[in-house]
């Protein structure tokens, strides 16, 4: 049984393929996109894209080199477009209408810098993708914004969501919203915004300024101190060391 089950891993790594791509040409992503399959994963050198780009199902879009590769967008579409299953770990992306849209199942958003876009830093419909260690800033509507959200991928964790000009995340739906690990700092308008506060789980939360309806639960308050522009913590920060799982609260480096 065991011989059977390494025959079955090796046979799924045969098919799948490392596509190396880098910042020269049109549209240089998009064109990898087409010869990948699901299971494949783009691999992007540092450097600027200027294009949109659909993550075809089941495909992980990668820079190795944490917002080395910066995909920017032209202000009119939205820069990025999640399919089912699919992935974006590593990824810098600004300057589009919405910087990430996500409707689909499975889609994950990880070690990204979504900002300065012109409407929402990511626009999820329906299902809420899972969204890892990122930050969310900047943008000049909503940090995260999801509508009819009847489904999530995961909960929320390690995000910084600041300078946003209206909410840090606003979700309208029925479903569970998990929030871990989070900072919001300095949006517009509310930090968090929800169709219904039951709906939401909260954990080792700091919200700057303070969130009238969050002032009795066990989250933080305090104003944080940043180190660099990727809103890292200064050693004597609140939120230092806070986490769940012993790191910072909020995006770590």
């Amino acid at each position: 049984m065991k011989t059977i089950v390494v025959l079955i891993l090796f046979a799924v790594c045969a098919f799948s393929e490392l596509i190396h791509v880098s910042p020269s040409g049109g549209s240089p992503i998009s064109k990898a996109m087409l010869r990948a399959k699901s299971g494949d994963t783009i691999v992007l050198a540092d450097g600027k894209y200027n294009e949109d780009v659909i993550v075809q199902a089941g495909v992980v879009l990668y820079s190795p080199n944490k917002f080395g590769a910066k995909i920017i967008g032209n202000g009119r579409e939205s820069v990025v477009r999640l399919g089912s299953g699919s992935k974006i770990i590593g990824l810098s992306i600004s300057g589009g209408r919405n910087g990430v849209v996500s409707s689909n199942s499975g889609a994950f958003i990880e070690d990204c810098h979504i900002f300065s876009n012109q409407a929402s830093g990511i626009l999820a419909i329906n299902r809420l993708p899972g969204i890892k260690n990122s930050i969310i800033s900047n943008n000049l509507n909503t940090g995260i914004l999801g509508t009819q959200i009847g489904s999530t991928e995961g909960e929320l964790s390690h995000l910084t969501i600041a300078g946003n000009r209206q909410n840090g995340i606003e979700i309208e739906g029925d479903q569970m919203i998990y929030i871990r690990d989070c900072l919001f700092y300095k949006n517009g308008n509310k930090a968090i915004k929800v169709s219904d506060n039951n709906l939401l789980q909260m954990n080792n939360i700091l919200i700057y300024p303070e969130q009238r309806e969050f002032a009795n639960k066990d989250d933080l308050v305090a104003r944080p101190f940043f180190s660099d522009k990727f809103y890292q913590l200064k050693s004597n920060s609140t939120g230092k060391n806070r986490a769940s799982d012993g790191k910072d609260i909020g995006f770590v480096k």
